[in-house]
């Protein structure tokens, strides 16, 4: 089946299809037009060639009927989140596209105005303590097996409908994230602030996340905080599909947005943002998913009816 038929989207295609391949059809126009201004044309080059293949992919999963208790099922329903860490990994160049710096004296104010303080600096310096640094650097860490694990457990509770939500839903919290650092990239205390030092440093947890983050961000991509606006995401989606898994998250999730800014990794600013973004973004998003999936019921019994 093809991915395009009269310029609309293959009968098969559901929400979270339609706007993978809106982001980065939008994002690739934008690499295309500007990507001059990066000085490289490898780099170019390979951020073209990068939107081009996930638009063939999308092409090839979406004209996929859904279906649910397979594994291929399964990957049907995923495979737009598979690819989310290689359009994060690319806002380290889209952010240098449309802005001559960052934005981090605006964050900065509005951290003191609010803290009195920069609280991502000052935290840690209050309490230093290394089973609290620990902790929260772990919660941190907590972060990168979040959402699999949270898709692998609706999944295994075959709360399909949940699942699918949940894509769709992250898909949205990612996007409105990625967009914002594209055009107001701010680098965060990660870059603006030195590390904590000893013996804080000696911790475990505190070396993995800092190993991990040597080459694992993208800088310009601190505002809002999409760790905490994620984890509030999938909060979100439980309490509408699973309660028992939403209160086995919410300690961890919480720790997770407190050790954002204790680890010096987002200001405070940075993690209440990421909070209002998942909460403003997500009453929305649902009413557009259902918008869509109606629009993409309805157009192939009028395509018949031609």
């Amino acid at each position: 089946m093809a991915l395009i038929r009269m310029g609309r989207p293959a009968a098969c295609a559901g929400p979270a299809d339609v706007l993978f391949m809106a982001y980065v059809a939008f994002t690739g126009m934008i690499v295309l037009v500007a990507g001059w201004v990066l000085g490289s044309p490898a780099i170019w080059l390979g951020l073209v060639t990068l939107h081009v293949g996930l638009l063939a992919v999308a092409a090839i999963w979406s004209a996929r009927p859904p279906e649910s208790g397979t594994l291929g099922g399964l990957v049907r329903d995923l495979y737009p989140l598979l690819f989310v860490g290689a359009l994060y990994f690319e806002l380290r160049y889209l952010a240098l596209l449309f802005s001559e710096g960052f934005h981090d004296p605006a964050v900065l104010g509005w951290e003191e105005w609010l803290f009195g303080e920069q609280v991502a600096m000052t935290f840690s310096q209050r309490v230093p303590t290394m089973w609290l640094s620990e902790l929260l650097h772990f919660c941190y860490a907590f972060y990168w097996p979040l959402l699999p694990l949270s898709a692998v457990v609706l999944y295994l509770r075959r709360r399909t409908e949940g699942l699918r939500e949940l894509v769709w839903s992250l898909l949205v919290t990612f996007f409105s994230c990625y967009l914002i650092f594209i055009f107001w990239p701010v680098q965060g205390p990660h870059y603006e602030f030195p590390p904590i030092g000893p013996p804080l440093a000696d911790g475990f947890w505190y070396g993995l996340v800092h190993t991990v983050l040597e080459d694992g961000g993208s800088r310009g991509a601190a505002f809002p905080s999409s760790h905490v606006a994620v984890a509030v995401t999938i909060l979100l989606v439980n309490w509408r599909h699973d309660r028992g898994v939403f209160w086995a998250l919410l300690v961890p999730v919480t720790g997770l947005g407190v050790g954002t800014v204790y680890g010096r990794f987002h200001y405070g600013v940075d993690a209440l943002a990421g909070v209002a973004l998942a909460l403003a973004v997500f009453p929305p998003g649902l009413w557009l998913r259902g918008w869509i999936q109606r629009r993409l019921r309805t157009e192939p019994s009028h395509r018949s009816g031609r």
